[in-house]
């Protein structure tokens, strides 16, 4: 047999291919050697075991992370700052060892990390602040060496005990955990198993369970992410498995926080109705998903699985609330519900409405909204008492604000008609206002009419009760009028031209061509009281004698001869009155050949005391008016200025002081005057200089006041008491004897 052929050039390109990548390979462990000589962290030391224990370096930097890899298991670690350094806090991801603060020789802290009962990988986030104060947040990935008591070979999970996946030790994701995806919606449960380096079964636990060589784990939509804790020798390692499991977009439940789903919920039942009582303003739902990775939101707000929603506001009837699901994979589903928060009652209508007086015409009901109602003269104001139907209503009287069942503050009545606005509104606004018309009756002395008018016929000026005088134009074609009236006392007795009435309206009245006098007589309750309106029905044009007729508002007058007074004076039935150069009547001052006299708003001529604008006047029995002269009246004096107006107080008068009080009576004799005294003479004028009285010396100044004390007179000195007299002889005064008669 002939030996093969050796090719030494291609043997020797192996080689030289062989170096280069071993020289390669040892170039990068250098490399990677070099970039873990020293920790990434500056001014942090990590030791395995105390603060003189080896130190472990940190890798990594802050864009990629830090770590801190094959921590050896069983030790207890330090961290320690360097100078210029220290370290703020340290906390630990892991609740199954102890971090705490050690102080050191520097005046700050070391940390240790000890008693470590498990050796899952965790994270240590330490705060470490340099000598600018300046603060840095590091999170360090601790993890530990590999330690096969704590490891296994394989992880069994089986799918509602038909599909069947097998994860090795190593087959873990970027973050260690070992994951299974993309599961059916329809899968319902797991079983787990661990199994050694010889395929045999290990005892484990899972989400915290007891120990055991399976677990049962029920699945739900998203990802259920189970924890598996493998212990030996009181030291425990934690492997965590996450089953992706597809989603589906339902409740599980859904429950209100106020009444009750109709019908009872069903995942698969997505609409829904909620009673709640008008107290109820507001609803929250708490949904629970199917799937615990869908996202859930309740009217538009984002609900954590299980959690209570916001609370949502409700208007009285119907409110739709809605519910929406949606999957990881973009799956959604929505649940109605329509909440019914029932009306409040609401009325703007009243039960009851009574008077503190008088009874109200017709009898109440809700639906009837004007009354009338009559009351006694005697009677000046009166309440009123609504009751609402409905409670939450507000309620005004004549704009006052009243609870429903109170008496509202008493109104004042005038006498005749009144008119009491009830208003009634509910919580929405809407409103009903009850009209009470109440009449409240005139004395028994009353003659004024409630109304006056003539058929055919247009009266001027308009009617007032007041007015006693009036004309009324008809055409020339009319010749006959009804006189139609209503008294403000209902018992007043009414006569027209003579002829008493009780029906409120006159026979016919025959009218001439020109003016016609109507006289409507009132005679009051009491049968004493009187007064008279008349009427100057004037048909066509006017022909008057001696009677008054009103043309274009103002009254004129024609005497017996038919022609009309101008410019002079008429008496008329025992009274005078003044017409202007017109012709028309004249009411108020007027000045007539140099004298002032003033006429009634009726025209008639005023005698006597008359009280004008705060001043007293006296009209003579002729009516001039007194000016710039003394008056006695009843056996008093009295002053008149030159406008006519009474004197009070002081008072000059050709040459002389005069003192009225404050009713304008003049005054004699002594009196006190803002708290000086004065003597005033039998005429009332005012005494000055010595004043004897039969019995003692006193002296008025200049002034008029009364002397007291001492006073220098022509020369002398003379001494008045208190009381203003002379005094003489012997006085003992100011601690000595003076003899007053050398004084």
């Amino acid at each position: 047999m002939s030996a093969k052929k050796i090719n030494l050039n291609k043997i020797t390109s192996y080689l030289l291919i062989f170096t280069v990548f071993f020289t390669l390979m040892q170039t990068v462990n250098l490399q990677k050697a070099s970039a873990t000589d020293e920790t990434q962290i500056k001014g942090l030391q990590f030791h395995i075991g105390d603060v003189n224990g080896k130190t472990k370096n940190i890798d990594g930097n802050e864009k990629d992370g830090y770590v801190c890899e094959f921590l050896p298991i069983g030790q207890n670690f330090t961290l320690v700052a360097d100078s210029g350094y220290s370290i703020v806090s340290v906390q630990s991801s892991s609740s199954f060892m102890n971090v705490k603060p050690v102080a050191n020789s520097s005046g700050g802290n070391d940390y240790v990390v000890n008693t470590i009962t498990d050796y899952s990988d965790f994270t240590l986030t330490v705060v470490m602040k340099d000598s600018s104060g300046k603060q840095v947040t590091y999170p360090i990935r601790m993890k530990f060496e590999a330690d096969s008591s704590l490891s296994f070979q394989s992880l069994r999970v089986t799918l509602d005990g038909k599909i069947t996946y097998n994860l090795f030790f190593t087959q873990t994701d970027a973050n260690g955990n070992y994951h299974i995806s993309d599961i059916n919606s329809d899968v319902k449960m797991a079983k787990v198993q661990l199994f050694d380096n010889n395929n045999t079964p290990m005892n484990f636990s899972t989400n915290g369970g007891s120990s055991a060589a399976e677990a049962t784990v029920n699945l739900t939509g998203g990802d259920n992410v189970i924890s598996i804790g493998v212990t030996t020798q009181n030291i425990s390692r934690q492997y965590k498995l996450i089953i992706t499991k597809k989603g589906e977009a339902k409740l599980q439940s859904l429950v209100p926080s106020a009444g009750t789903l109709s019908p009872a919920f069903n995942s698969n039942t997505y609409d829904y109705t909620v009673q709640v009582p008008t107290t109820q303003t507001t609803i929250a739902f708490t949904p629970i998903a199917v799937d615990n990775s869908s996202t859930i939101k309740v009217n538009g707000v984002t609900v954590k699985s299980g959690s209570k929603s916001q609370s949502i506001k409700l208007d009285e009837g119907e409110n739709d609330v809605e519910v929406i699901l949606t999957t990881k994979d973009g799956d959604t589903s929505t649940y109605n519900i329509k909440v019914t928060r029932t009306a409040l009652f609401r009325s703007s209508q009243l039960t009851g409405l009574t008077l503190t007086s008088g009874t109200l015409t017709p009898a109440f009901n809700k639906g009837i909204y004007e009354y009338s109602g009559t009351v006694d003269n005697s009677v000046t104001s009166i309440g009123v008492t609504p009751t609402a139907e409905d409670v939450n209503a507000t309620i005004t009287v004549n704009g006052k604000k009243v609870p429903s069942g109170a008496t509202s503050p008493y109104i004042s009545l005038d006498e005749g008609g009144n008119t009491i606005n009830v208003k009634v509104t509910d919580s929405k606004g809407n409103s009903n206002t009850y009209v009470l018309n109440i009449t409240r009756r005139y004395p028994k002395d009353n003659v004024n009419l409630a109304s006056l008018s003539v058929t055919d016929g247009t009266m001027s000026p308009k009617f007032d009760p007041e007015t006693y005088l009036y004309s009324v134009k008809v055409a020339r074609n009319i010749e006959k009028v009804r006189v139609m009236y209503t008294s403000q006392n209902d018992k007043a007795k009414i006569k027209i031209n003579g002829k008493e009435y009780t029906n409120g309206q006159s026979d016919y009245i025959k009218l001439d061509i020109g003016a016609n006098l109507v006289v409507v007589e009132v005679t009051a309750e009491d049968g004493k009281t009187t007064t008279t309106y008349k009427l100057s029905v004037i048909r066509g044009d006017i022909e008057g004698t001696n009677q008054w007729v009103l043309v274009g508002g103002n009254w004129t007058f024609y005497n017996a001869a038919g022609m009309q007074i101008k410019n002079q004076w008429v008496k008329y039935d025992n009274q005078w009155y003044f017409l202007d150069i017109n012709g028309y009547m004249q009411t108020g001052w007027i000045q007539d050949s140099g004298n002032w006299y003033y006429l009634n708003k009726d025209g008639i001529m005023q005698t006597g005391w008359f009280y004008d604008k705060g001043y007293w006047y006296y009209l003579e029995a002729n009516g001039a008016m007194r000016v710039n002269t003394w008056a006695t009246y009843d056996g008093k004096w009295y002053y008149f200025n030159n406008f006519g107006e009474m004197q009070t107080a002081w008072a000059q008068y050709k040459g002389k002081w005069y003192l009225m009080d404050d009713h304008g009576v003049m005054q004699k004799g002594w009196v006190t005057y803002d708290r000086n005294k004065y003597y005033l003479n039998d005429d009332g004028s005012m005494r000055t200089g010595w004043l004897y009285n039969g019995k003692s010396w006193y002296y008025l100044d200049d002034s008029g006041i009364m002397i007291t004390g001492w006073k220098n007179i022509n020369g002398k000195n003379y001494y008045f008491d208190a009381g203003g007299v002379m005094k003489t002889g012997m006085l003992f005064l100011d601690g000595q004897w003076i003899n007053l008669n050398n004084a």
